[in-house]
């Protein structure tokens, strides 16, 4: 489990050992484990944060996998899960609902202006004892279009939590994140030989309302400073299994 806002003891985890403080250095942000003979970033072991790059890539983890269908390897994970896909549809329709009404007001404006007849139970109110001029119209929907987007992407979240995946397709020296359901879907490419770093990155912030927030994602960074971000839909098991799975496959 990711742990980003408590400091944790460090521990490597392939051992499960107490690193000692004689081989941990803060200045270099390295901790050192002499049993395993492996080099930690400080850091991340302190935050959680730090990716397994010796997972068994045949023993995934419920939701995530990692198959070669002779193109190359594919990991990735589903994110699918119960509790995000309620809390998604809960606000997505308590927000959707609002905006709908002033979207049937601004949709008979313009029906209206148009010149076509509303049926007598359509919501169509008048301003100032007239029906809504033109520029009224426009401005209403100007108003309305980012709220309408917002709207968008609150169902969009809804179906991801559903069926939505994650992908990382390595083809040679090529690498393809994939991010979506089904076919539909955006993707994203890296020079898979010129990976530098792939980490989980842990951030936290306060919004407009002083509450804490907090985001976490798998950065896969080439040595030409190009970050591609993924995985923040995932849960923490899946999201660790994808990053170290990634990471064994880029580096062996």
């Amino acid at each position: 489990m990711i742990r980003g806002s408590v400091m944790m003891i460090p521990t490597c985890f392939r051992c499960g050992k107490v690193i000692p403080s004689e081989d941990i250095n803060v200045a270099n942000d390295v901790a050192y484990c002499r049993a395993c003979n492996l080099s930690h970033q400080l850091s991340a072991l302190t935050q959680g944060t730090e990716v397994d790059g010796d997972v068994d890539l045949n023993n995934p983890p419920a939701g995530a996998w990692y198959i070669s269908d002779g193109m190359g390897p594919v990991i990735g994970a589903t994110h699918r899960s119960l509790g995000a896909a309620l809390g998604a549809l809960a606000i997505s329709l308590f927000w959707n609902g609002i905006v709908s009404v002033f979207v049937l007001v601004a949709l008979a404006g313009t029906l209206r202006n148009l010149d076509i007849t509303l049926p007598h139970w359509f919501p169509a109110p008048n301003m100032n004892g007239a029906p809504m001029g033109v520029g009224m119209t426009i401005f209403l929907w100007i108003f309305l279009t980012p709220f309408i987007v917002i709207g968008w992407v609150m169902i969009g979240a809804f179906l991801s939590s559903l069926g939505g995946r994650t992908e990382v397709r390595v083809n040679n020296a090529e690498g393809v994140v994939f991010t979506g359901m089904g076919t539909l879907g955006y993707r994203r490419r890296f020079d898979a030989s010129a990976v530098k770093d792939v980490r989980l990155d842990d951030r936290q912030w306060r919004n407009s309302n002083g509450n804490l927030q907090q985001k976490t994602c798998i950065v896969i960074e080439t040595r030409e400073g190009k970050q591609v971000k993924l995985g923040s839909m995932l849960t923490p098991e899946r999201r660790k299994f994808v990053a170290g799975a990634v990471r064994k496959v880029l580096w062996g």
